[in-house]
């Protein structure tokens, strides 16, 4: 009995240092890793192990971003004292359907389907794009930013804080 306890430590050992720790997390309309759309800034702060403060300057204490210690380009953006949405400007950390940063239009509309909208992108009409996607009841969704037929970077959270196409601004 001895020998199969300490065999399963063994192997669970082996597997804890195989697991790349730096990995992607995964992207959905409520969140990436740990972080969840609608959870207190302080709720965050201990999920992820961290110390973010509600910034002090007048002007953005409603809204500011916080990043995720491990993963860069990611950021939280914080709206009215709850994560509000995911911002990616990665090219690793991919979608819970697989798409990515650098992937082209035609694979996330062969991804997604009927239920993305393609819009013009407000900066860029005659190259971008944005390309939504809402959850079943309405309330969280993905948007990608294109130009010339490639996702340039995505965004994913309350329908309120994706529809803001300059963040925080």
């Amino acid at each position: 009995m001895l020998f199969a306890d300490r065999a399963l430590v063994t192997c669970l050992w082996m597997f804890a240092l195989s697991s790349p720790v730096d990995a992607p997390w995964v992207v959905h309309p409520n969140g990436v890793g740990p972080a969840k759309v609608r959870m207190s800034l302080p709720m965050l702060n201990t999920t992820l192990h961290t110390s973010n403060a509600r910034t002090t300057d007048p002007d953005g204490r409603d809204c500011f971003y916080v990043d995720i210690p491990g993963h860069d380009g990611l950021g939280v953006m914080v709206l009215h004292g709850k994560v509000a949405r995911i911002d990616v400007d990665d090219s690793i950390t991919p979608t819970a359907r697989g798409i990515h940063n650098g992937d082209t239009e035609a694979h996330a509309v062969e991804v997604y389907g009927g239920r993305l909208s393609v819009s013009p992108h407000a900066y860029e009409p005659d190259e971008g794009h944005y390309l939504t996607i809402h959850t079943a009841d309405g309330k969280s969704g993905i948007r990608f930013e294109t130009e010339d037929g490639r996702i340039t970077r995505y965004y994913a959270g309350a329908i309120e804080a994706i529809a803001l196409i300059e963040g925080c601004s």
